[in-house]
């Protein structure tokens, strides 16, 4: 994927290791996630991963592109708190795009 295909961003020690991938990773501290999930979409990346602790900083953009298809929003789980939050949402875009449950565990 290309620079504008997909970024990461949380918290420097959440993310740190996607940098691994090749992806585009964002350290971001609370306050400004909005700012930096914004300009994202406005450069045109497609898939932005970010740490579940941003999801309430960032609900009025996961409320505006809810139904879109892209940028694709997708919180992934941080390890602390709400990780059933991030997992649930997870499977639901997975679900989505498969049109089928891929998750082997129980709810």
């Amino acid at each position: 994927m290309s620079g504008k295909a997909l970024a990461i961003v949380g918290k420097r020690e959440t993310v740190m290791p996607f940098l691994a991938t090749g992806a585009r990773v964002i350290y971001v501290k609370e306050g400004n996630c909005v700012q930096t999930v914004e300009g994202l979409i406005k450069e045109g990346t497609k898939i932005i991963l970010f740490t579940e602790e941003f999801i309430e900083e960032l609900s009025d953009i996961l409320l505006k592109y809810r139904t879109e298809t892209l940028p694709c929003l997708i919180p992934i789980p941080s390890g602390r708190g709400k990780t059933k939050v991030a997992i649930e949402r997870i499977r639901g875009v997975i679900k989505k795009a498969v049109g089928a449950d891929i998750f082997l565990e129980e709810r």
